[in-house]
């Protein structure tokens, strides 16, 4: 018996709505995240918002403020700096196996070949989109299950510093062109090339963040 999919839910589609407005800027830092106001934004009923809310909620895509309201999350540098701490060691050592293991490298290819591909008129939150989908990428290159696991949830949070970058990338093709140089190190066959660019590539953004 054939069972036909089903097309998105309402529920989903508005998940992936208010988080492409979180990470493309157009819901801030610290803005609120009602249910009224998002059902009279997106047109939808309130207890799809509630649902929804939840949703990002658990991605930590949304925060609880001191007042139990949510709203899009603010980092501290302090935050910041300890997601960093977290991911540098993480993606340092995978660049490291991949280079010392000749493991490939086509899916992060793939996934900088769509990052190069966009528009220049696309929107900083696809670029962001892009960006995490090439890094989540050179992740599994490496070959670890249980690293595959954990990075795609931590890139949520780092998604919602990578918003903030945009005036670091100040032309459409910048971002594409910095993760070509990384990639490149990492194709070289040199650990010591490879591991440098991928430190410098993170300190880039940290420092973009927190100065």
């Amino acid at each position: 018996m054939t069972v036909p999919l089903r097309g998105v839910s309402t529920r989903d589609a508005l998940v992936a709505e208010i988080r492409r407005h979180i990470l493309g800027g157009d819901l801030k830092p610290g803005e609120p995240l009602t249910e009224v106001g998002l059902a009279a934004m997106f047109g939808v009923a309130r207890p799809t918002v509630r649902s929804a809310l939840q949703e990002l909620l658990a991605r930590n895509l949304a925060e609880r403020s001191a007042g139990r309201s949510l709203r899009v999350p603010v980092f501290t540098a302090d935050d910041v700096r300890d997601l960093f701490f977290v991911r540098t060691p993480l993606e340092l050592e995978a660049v490291r196996r991949i280079v010392t293991e000749r493991r490939p490298v086509v899916a992060a290819e793939a996934g900088l070949a769509a990052m190069e591909a966009l528009a220049a008129s696309a929107s900083w939150g696809d670029r962001v989109d892009a960006h995490t989908r090439f890094h989540v990428a050179l992740i599994g290159c490496a070959g670890s299950p249980r690293l595959d696991r954990l990075y795609p949830a931590m890139q949520e949070e780092m998604q919602l510093c990578l918003a903030q970058l945009s005036d670091s990338y100040p032309r459409a093709g910048d971002l594409a062109a910095e993760h070509r140089t990384l990639l490149d190190a990492v194709r070289s066959g040199d650990e010591e090339r490879a591991v440098t660019a991928m430190r410098e590539h993170l300190r880039h953004a940290l420092d973009g963040l927190v100065g």
